[in-house]
């Protein structure tokens, strides 16, 4: 066999392998929470789509045919037609249920705590609900409008995030932060759905720096050990905790002084992560 047809065997068996371990996390993470029909088909719409978007990239101006678009997907034609019919006929191709767990939430708090003045005080982190007029009722609909999201699911949310805090008597709620955290969050939705935002932006890390120049890239690093014993696992946990949070802090300050004071179109969203690993 040639050598370059062993290579390229080899680096075809280190891509499976890669791919394997990453989707088998995802899936064992999305077992009970999301069906494999609705997984498959999620998956056909996204990769035609993309697939699309890659072939207009390399001919600008250009209608893509199904011919290439069938060589690059693995679909037949027909296939693809199918496809391609759904996405005209019916462009909220999910359910409105599955968009209203995408978490809106972050988008409340933010929206609530841009608006705030250094002298409200107290009194203007605590908004009113019940009615159509009610404070916190408007703030929803100016910021996820169109979403058919109730109200009282968006309190329930925040309230177990420990974002905020309601009074069921007076009919408030009062902001306790000034940023959205799922990771406070004792409701699985939020947590599932801070995970997921987590994998996507890795990966969009790595998106981008596959395609940049050095000088480009993204900063991406991940530091770890080989030789941790079993009896040491709770105390390095806690110390790169505490090590984490440290830069955390630092981070946040470091953030701060380039935020605009409110929202307005064409603002990008950046930030960095953290997190701890372990495998077994």
């Amino acid at each position: 066999m040639p050598q370059g047809h062993k290579e390229r065997l080899h680096e075809a068996a280190m891509l499976t392998r890669a791919v394997e371990n990453v989707f088998r996390k995802l899936i064992r993470f999305l077992v009970g929470r999301i069906s494999l029909v609705r997984l498959q088909e999620m998956i056909r719409y996204i990769y035609v789509e993309e697939a699309e978007k890659s072939l207009r990239a390399q001919r600008p101006g250009r209608n893509v045919p199904l011919t290439r678009l069938a060589l690059l997907t693995g679909l037949d034609t027909r296939a693809l037609v199918q496809v391609r019919k759904r996405q005209e006929e019916n462009d909220k191709r999910y359910p409105q249920q599955f968009l209203a767990e995408l978490t809106p939430e972050s988008a409340i708090v933010e929206a609530w705590s841009s608006r705030l003045q250094p002298d409200d005080g107290e009194q203007g982190r605590e908004l009113n609900y019940g009615n159509p007029e009610a404070e916190f009722e408007k703030l929803v609909r100016s910021t996820i409008t169109g979403r058919g999201i109730t109200t009282q699911s968006i309190i329930e949310r925040l309230v177990a995030s420990k974002t905020i805090a309601q009074d069921r008597k007076s009919r408030t709620v009062k902001l306790l932060v000034d940023e959205f955290s799922p990771y406070l969050s004792d409701d699985e939705h939020s947590m599932v759905n801070a995970a997921l935002s987590s994998m996507s932006s890795l990966i969009s890390t790595v998106e981008h720096n596959l395609g940049a120049e050095q000088a480009d890239k993204f900063f991406q690093r991940q530091l770890w050990t080989f030789r941790l014993a079993q009896a040491d696992r709770e105390a390095f946990r806690g110390a790169m905790r505490a090590l984490l949070e440290r830069y955390r802090d630092e981070t946040e300050s470091g953030i701060e002084p380039w935020e605009q004071a409110g929202y307005s179109q064409g603002m990008v969203t950046a930030g960095v992560g953290f997190y701890y690993f372990e495998e077994a």
